[in-house]
């Protein structure tokens, strides 16, 4: 695993789309559209693992299917090139997503539950519509995809399924 830079030694781009606040708000809408996609409260953590290094990489982003019909496994059958470089770009992003959880659940946005699961906190981190107005086409598509990939992972089945799907093995 790489150190990670100082965060004033970071190009802007890095530090604003992978700072803990953004990437912790991020983690709270996907806990947040699972647990209502789902009818459950609980997400296990290596679905967060697995979610934001989607949502984060614009390609694979952009083919994200338009509907939470189409299964996981189809998706992947139909677009292979999701998992062209996606074990690196998770590995890669860890200790990212790991800050950003952490961060979230000092600020209380996010809480685990006594079997280990994430679920949303007492303190929101929702992206409002007005922030979502003046923010960047891509950060805008950045917000949808992790609330896409909560609905989404919802149906998927059960985690170690899933992770399998994405060639991750724990």
């Amino acid at each position: 695993m790489r150190q990670r830079a100082a965060w004033d030694c970071r190009a802007p781009e890095e530090a604003h789309l992978f700072n803990p606040a953004f990437c912790g708000a991020l983690a709270f809408e996907f806990v947040k559209s699972f647990s209502q996609a789902a009818g459950q409260s609980g997400v296990d953590l290596p679905q967060v693992f697995c979610a934001l290094p989607i949502a984060l990489h614009r390609e694979t982003r952009k083919n994200l299917p338009s509907t939470t019909r189409t299964s996981v496994y189809t998706w992947l059958q139909r677009f292979p090139a999701a998992q062209v470089g996606y074990a690196e770009r998770a590995i890669d992003l860890a200790p990212i997503v790991k800050e950003a959880i952490m961060f979230a659940v000092a600020r209380q946005t996010l809480a685990v539950t006594d079997s280990g699961q994430f679920v949303v906190g007492a303190q929101k981190a929702s992206f409002t519509p007005r922030f979502l107005e003046t923010a960047t086409p891509e950060v805008k598509e950045i917000v949808s995809s992790a609330r896409f990939l909560g609905r989404w992972f919802a149906t998927a089945g059960s985690t170690a399924t899933l992770l399998a799907s994405w060639s991750i093995t724990l």
